[in-house]
Parts: C-alpha cells; structure tokens; sequence
C-alpha cells in the first residue's frame, strides 16, 4: 500500500470488512465538472496502486468527443496518467449496499507530480496558502436542479417557489435522496421547490472547504443516480428553459482561526464591520470578471443571465441582498459569511472555489477599497459593471496574470483553447429559435452536466 499512512489505510480496510464493501467507485472529476472514473474490486483497491487513466479525460467535450489540444494531441498518443485515491474523502455509499466511493488525485506515471489540468489539486494549492497564514477555509454550496419525468417533461409546469404542498408530492423520491446522503455522510440542511418548473435548491450543510468540494461532486452524482431509480431524470444544466429561472451554485465562504469564524470579529467601523472580510470581499470583486468563465463555463449559461432573474449580472455586492454577485452576511456571530452567487450548478466545483480562494487571498494580501455596496435596484443603475452575456466575452476576460497564478498556464492554455471550440461548435451547430434554448444545447448538456 505504498504512499498509504498506516491509520488511514487501517480505518479503510476495517470499514471495507464491516460494511461488506465489494466495489470502490474511483472518481476523478473532469474539466466540465463532470465525474469519471472506474470502479474497482475491493481486493483490488485496498492493494493501494490506484489505477491508470487516459488523459484526454481533461480536454474532451461535454459528449467526450477528443480533439487535438495543446495538452494533448495524436503526436502524444493519448497517453494514460495515473489516478491517487484521496482515503479522506472515502465514505460508504448510502444508495447502494457493498459500495464505497472515493476521491481521486491525478498524478504524471514515473513522477508522480500532480497533473496541471488537476482542479482538485489546485484547490488544495489555494487551501495551504490560507494554512500557512493561520486559517481553515469552510464553506458551503448550494445547488439547483430540475426533476423531469422519463420522457423528460418537468415534474409540474407551474410556478409555486416554496411549496409545501408541491414538496410534498417530491417526498417518494426526495426522501430517498436525503437519505442515501446522509448515509454517504452529506448532511442536507434543508430543501425546498423552486422558482422554475420541476425545480428544486438542496442545501449542504457547511464544513471544511475540500471536504464540501468532495461532497458537492458526490451530492450531483447522487441526486442523479437515486431519482433515476424512481423514472425520475435530473439537470444541473444552468438554463434548461429560457423564458424559467435557472439553475446556479451559490457558495458561502468564511475563514476560521483557532477554531473560531475569523469573519465574526467586531474589528473596525465599516459597513461589514470586519476587517478580514471586508479584505477578503474586494479580491472576490476585483477578479469577479476574470472568474466568469469558470463560475459559467456552458453555452446556455449566458442564458441565464438575466437582469431580475436573480442571477447576477453585475460586479456588485450588498448585505441582505439577493440581486448582487456576493452578499455579505453579517450580525449571525458564529455564521457570518460571504456567499458568491454568480456560478452556475452546472460549473467544476473545484474551479470556482479555487478561484474564490485565490481572489480572496488576493484581496487579503492587497487590502484593494471596497465599492459602494448596493442598496437600492442595481440593473436599474448604470454605473455597475456589467458581465458579458455569451462566452466569447469571458474568454476574453479570463487569461491574465491573476488566473495563470490561481491555475496555472498549462490549465489557463487549455480552458481557453477548449472554451473558444465549445463556442465555434455551437455557432457553426447550436443556433435555433432566440425564444429557446436550442436542440444543440439540449442534447449537449442536459443530461451529463
């Protein structure tokens, strides 16, 4: 079990006898946020090689169509590399019995250097620079979705946002997703019907950053497997309809230190009244253009930013406010936090927390003037900065000097690449009728992503 500790290799083994684990699911997560992998005999998983892997994994398609790219091409044979499970994020899975599922690393053969295209492990590069300044990053998603029936027909049609009444008639398959989480060990806080047809927001309980990331991935891949077995189909695609409310991952932040919410300190007179996240609150502001390619990496994203649609679409930040891109919520103590609220569910978790991590950081490092807040309507005010509406305007905006420190050139090179064909695909194939969202977009995205 080379590179294995001991405890840890131990306290799998022992869990593997006692709940009779036959088959380990060996995730990685590609680019697209989307999991992949193999499942492994237990025999074969606890002799600790992990498994190889065809790179290409990280540079295909949605539909995982290949194609030539910088990382890499037919020149290089698309070779394999070599996938590390992570023992910390390994839990038995409560959806099926003699399962367990576990988080994967993925390493270069002969060096065992961790893969540039990585998102997990840039994470983890943005988590030691908080560790190493004292702090533990926790955090927390929220995501949406929307249940169809088998031919793909939303659950209802209308819209009833907080229904008791329309939960109620989820409960025969919502009661078994809350619980095969909770025995996957990912505790639901809350869940309530939506605002679009069928849709519905599940919220994770807050934890340790890498931890939640791991569970966001597990959490999608759950929701998905357990409706299925009830003939119920699911989407995080960001806008399944045009003219209904989309799906978005909201992401709550805060920093801890000695065991203590760092962000509940009364330190100074300003409007957050803590000097930390008010620090911390500028570098999310300053690179919230920058990061937009990532927090909404999908053609039919763009389509979800609409103004009153709850979905920013503009650099702005408020209090209690749920039109702004992050929202600072203070006077909790213990649970005050920012919330990002600009990705969409259909984004690669590890990205966009990474890339709040290192805004974040940069904000801290460099103590940038914090913009008015928001008070009022903002789309109804010019002076905002508004966000590109299709992905040609946040390709733009994404290679610089802030986003090759925070992922590397090698991933930033990629992203673009692949960004700027997934945009040419849908130009050349994916344009329909302006009042929907097109076949293309449909069949690309809506039942994988």
């Amino acid at each position: 079990m080379s590179g294995w500790d001991a405890s840890e290799r131990d306290r799998i083994t022992a869990l593997c006898e006692e709940y009779q684990i036959h088959t380990v699911e060996c995730v990685i997560v590609d680019t697209w946020g989307i999991p992949r992998g193999k499942r492994i005999p237990v025999r074969q998983f606890l002799r600790g090689s992990g498994y190889a892997i065809a790179n290409v994994v990280y540079s295909w398609d949605p539909t995982c169509f290949i194609f030539a790219t910088p990382w890499v091409d037919e020149e290089d044979g698309f070779p394999d590399m070599h996938a590390v499970p992570d023992l910390s994020s390994f839990r038995v899975a409560g959806w099926a019995d003699g399962v367990a599922i576990v988080m994967c690393d993925t390493v270069h053969p002969g060096t065992n250097t961790p893969t540039q295209m990585d998102a997990r492990n840039m994470l983890k590069k943005q988590l030691a620079k908080f560790a190493a300044v004292g702090f533990a990053v926790n955090g927390a998603t929220e995501l949406e979705c929307h249940f169809f029936n088998c031919e793909w027909e939303p659950l209802y049609d209308d819209i009833n946002c907080y229904s008791i009444a329309r939960g109620a008639e989820m409960n025969y398959f919502m009661f078994d997703i809350c619980e095969s989480l909770r025995k996957t060990g990912i505790e639901v806080e809350a869940w309530n019907v939506e605002y679009g047809p069928g849709q519905t927001e599940i919220n994770l309980r807050y934890g340790p950053l890498l931890e939640m990331a791991d569970a966001t991935v597990y959490f999608k891949y759950i929701v998905r497997t357990v409706a299925k077995r009830h003939g119920i189909n699911t989407t995080f695609m960001a806008k399944p309809f045009l003219q209904e409310a989309g799906n978005g991952m909201h992401i709550h932040q805060s920093l801890e230190r000695d065991g203590v919410n760092a962000f509940a300190l009364a330190d100074e007179d300003s409007i957050v009244g803590n000097s930390l996240m008010r620090k911390y609150l500028t570098g999310l502001l300053k690179h919230h253009m920058e990061l937009q390619l990532v927090m909404t990496p999908t053609v039919s994203g763009y389509k979800r930013l609409q103004d009153y649609s709850f979905s920013p679409t503009q650099v702005t930040w408020g209090l209690d406010h749920r039109l702004v891109g992050v929202r600072s919520i203070t006077g909790a103590g213990a649970a005050n936090r920012l919330e990002s609220r600009w990705a969409a569910a259909d984004a690669n978790p590890y990205l966009v927390l990474a890339g709040c991590l290192a805004a974040g950081m940069d904000g801290l490092e460099n103590d940038y003037v914090l913009m008015d807040q928001v008070t009022g309507d903002p789309h109804a005010d010019e002076k905002w900065q508004r966000l590109p509406t299709d992905l040609y305007g946040a390709i733009d905006n994404f290679d610089s000097d802030f986003t090759r420190s925070t992922y590397g050139d090698v991933f930033v090179d990629n992203f673009v690449f692949m960004q700027r064909r997934e945009a040419a695909e849908f130009a050349e194939h994916g344009q329909g009728p302006q009042d929907q969202v097109s076949e293309w977009e449909i069949k690309r995205y809506r039942g994988v992503i």
